[in-house]
């Protein structure tokens, strides 16, 4: 690669920096919007480019044991913009799109435990209460007394309960109407017949 690519990829990385620093201020500032708009310029102009502008060697990553050293400064970079948005979508209540910022952010940096978190954020809001415990298990493990963690657990934890809640309510339904056609059907049965008239009278009264 030539001297003139090498500084073509400096001056298109430090643009897209500029723009990340720009929407985490507008993020400090709860400007979700508007740094959504400067992280998404940020990842246009970081993304395509050539992690290793010098043709410099490197290690190849062992798909079977990858280790964070192999992840790229550039894969670092979009994973970070990528995490960033996820947090902004997450205030922005579009969770949706906080499992997905999230995700391609660990497809970036599978080692970016902030990402991670973002996708148990997004999970537990989504419904989604094993995919997010499974995560918070391995979060946990480095950091068990996290206060975001914590705050994680007591979420699922209430969700939990008013799934449980509606699941009850849902039966109590189910039973009343059960016992409802029980009672109905009982009813039924105790009522009196009307008793029919002989056959006898019958054909007198219809006689001429």
């Amino acid at each position: 690669m030539t001297t003139q690519s090498t500084s073509d990829y400096e001056a298109k990385h430090a643009s897209g920096m500029a723009h990340k620093d720009a929407g985490n201020q507008l993020f400090k500032d709860k400007e979700f919007v508007k740094a959504l708009r400067e992280y998404y310029h940020a990842l246009l102009h970081l993304r395509g480019l050539n992690a290793n502008p010098m043709d410099l060697s490197a290690t190849p990553r062992d798909p079977e044991k990858p280790t964070e050293e192999d992840v790229s400064d550039l894969d670092k970079d979009l994973s970070v913009i990528q995490t960033n948005m996820a947090a902004c979508h997450l205030n922005l209540e579009r969770i949706d799109r906080v499992v997905a910022c999230a995700d391609a952010a660990l497809k970036a940096n599978p080692f970016n435990k902030k990402a991670k978190f973002r996708l148990v954020q997004g999970y537990v809001r989504n419904g989604e209460i094993p995919k997010a415990e499974k995560l918070l298990d391995e979060l946990e493990k480095d950091s068990p007394r996290d206060a975001s963690f914590v705050a994680e657990r007591r979420l699922i934890a209430a969700k939990e309960k008013e799934a449980e809640k509606k699941q009850l309510k849902e039966m109590g339904g189910m039973f009343d109407r059960a016992n409802n056609k029980a009672a109905a059907a009982e009813k039924a049965k105790e009522e009196p017949k009307a008793e029919e008239e002989p056959a006898v009278i019958r054909r007198k009264n219809t006689s001429t």
